[in-house]
Order: C-alpha cells, then structure tokens, then sequence
C-alpha cells in the first residue's frame, strides 16, 4: 500500500486535486495559463493524436491469422455469471477517480449487492443494473471481457510479442537484446542496432482495422459486438 493510499479519503482526494491541477500549460512552446486556453489547447490535441490521417487503408485480405478454435470463440461468448463479473470487480482499484457519472469503482465495490446482476443468467452487458451508470459500468465489463480474452492471447499472439501477454515477460526481449550486443561484441564483429518507438501506436490503431483483423482470427459476431 503506497503512503497516499494510508490517508483518510478527504485527504487523499485533495492529494489527487492538487497534483492533477494544472495551472499553466506549454504549448509548442508558449506558454498558456488561462483556463479556456489551457481547455482548447488539450481538446486540440487529442484531436490530432486521434484524428484520421489519410485515406489509404491496408488490405488484410491476402494474409493469414492464427485463428481460434471453434469451441474458444464459443467460449468467449458464454453467458456471464455472477462470480465471474464479482472477480473482475475485486481486482478493480477502487479507489481511483470516478468518470462523468460520480461514482467511483469502490461504489460498486461496496454496493454489489444492490446493483448486481438485473435476473440471473445474463447473456449481455445490459443485463446488468443500472445502466446509466456509464463510467463505472464500462470499465467492470470491460475488464470481464480482458479476462476472457487473456486465457486465448497466448494462442493468437506472435511469439515476438512479450508483453500484455499471460505467461510472457517483456524483459526476456531485453535480455536477449542484451547478450546478442555482447556476443557482437566479444566475436568483435560490427552491427547495427536499431530501436523502433512507434508515438501513441495505441492512439493511432484503427478500430476498424482492429475489428477486421479480429474477425479474421474467428472472433464470433456476438464477441465483435461486445468490442465495438
């Protein structure tokens, strides 16, 4: 448990005012203090990182995907139970900011038995009590989807990719990096290194490619939406 999480709850709400309130804001290298100017500079700026750039879109129709099994894109589609939602719930941090609508995740948290499941048995998000909601709703079904989709990741996922993946660690792709630059090193050969970041990559996915790609891989159409 980290300090701030030991104080009482008024203190540490105003331990996250304080250090979330921006009171001047540098913007292509002018500084800007007034709050509708600090407002549109922001606004504009997620703008640009999630606007479209161009019309050319790449064709995923000559490419082959790993793709589910019959029985796991089944699976995935299942109707939600209770425990289920609950262990998504419980791993939730339920002490972080609420979204629009005020309530918190501790909210559903402490009053799970009040805003559970609407009739037993669910078959779809909106099975769930009270749908306005929003904030808190979204990110509790959006974590029991995670949870699902995780226990397949590793079967679709190339082996290249070692991050966000169950069972894989990212720093196996350092130390590999690590001894292939000391054995270059030692055999006293010379190499090229090169280092890709990609800016806000995730920012930039097209949902729409993601979607295609997914049902490419045999995602259900129930699962697709769910996603979109």
């Amino acid at each position: 448990m980290s300090p701030l999480q030991e104080l009482p709850a008024a203190t540490r709400s105003n331990a996250h005012r304080r250090r979330n309130f921006m009171a001047k804001l540098r913007v292509d290298g002018v500084m800007l203090d007034g709050e509708d100017d600090i407002k549109e500079a922001v606004t504009n700026a997620f703008q640009r990182i999630l606007e479209e750039t161009g019309e050319w879109r790449l064709s995923i129709d000559g490419l082959v995907f790993d793709s589910l099994q019959l029985a796991d894109s089944e699976a995935l589609e299942t109707p939600f139970s209770e425990e289920e939602v609950l262990v998504a719930l419980s791993n939730l941090s339920g002490d972080k900011a609420p979204g629009p609508d005020g309530f918190s995740l501790a909210f559903w948290q402490q009053c799970w038995d009040f805003v559970k499941l609407e009739k037993g048995g669910a078959n779809d998000p909106k099975d769930f009590r009270p749908i306005s909601l929003v904030g808190g709703l979204y990110k509790l079904l959006a974590k029991v989807l995670a949870n699902r989709l995780k226990k397949l990741l590793g079967s679709l996922v190339s082996d290249f990719q070692h991050a966000f993946v169950a069972g894989r660690q990212i720093l196996d792709v350092v130390l590999i990096a690590n001894e292939t630059i000391d054995s270059k090193i030692k055999e006293d050969l010379r190499g090229v290194l090169c280092k890709l970041d990609i800016k806000k990559a995730y920012d930039h996915v097209n949902w729409n490619f993601v979607l295609a790609v997914t049902e490419k891989m045999g995602f259900g159409s129930k699962w697709m939406g769910w996603i979109r």
